[in-house]
């Protein structure tokens, strides 16, 4: 997994383009993927070639990703054909809204 953030907005100065990316060993990328904190917070999204935009996803859902992120702490990542976690260290003021 890998997200990347534009806090500074350099490609647009009205919209964010933050996105997540998934990457697969095989061709068969997920359509959806869902975030879930170990505190029980959970935030889904629909995938198209292993990438979520910020610009596309619901923002309630984009929030609690990051909020998610910047608390840190056990993250399970899951799709209808795999699951793992990651273990996130805190990443308090993440500028990725």
């Amino acid at each position: 997994m890998l997200l990347v953030c534009d806090p500074d907005r350099v490609y647009n100065p009205n919209e964010s383009h933050a996105y997540f990316l998934s990457r697969h060993s095989d061709d068969k990328a997920p359509q959806r993927i869902v975030f879930l904190a170990a505190t029980g917070e959970q935030a889904a999204f629909s995938v198209q070639d292993g990438i979520a935009t910020q610009r596309d996803a619901d923002p309630a859902e984009w929030a609690q990703l990051i909020d998610m992120i910047e608390a840190g702490g056990q993250i399970a990542v899951v799709t209808a054909r795999d699951a793992f976690t990651l273990d996130q260290d805190a990443l308090p003021g993440l500028r990725c809204r």
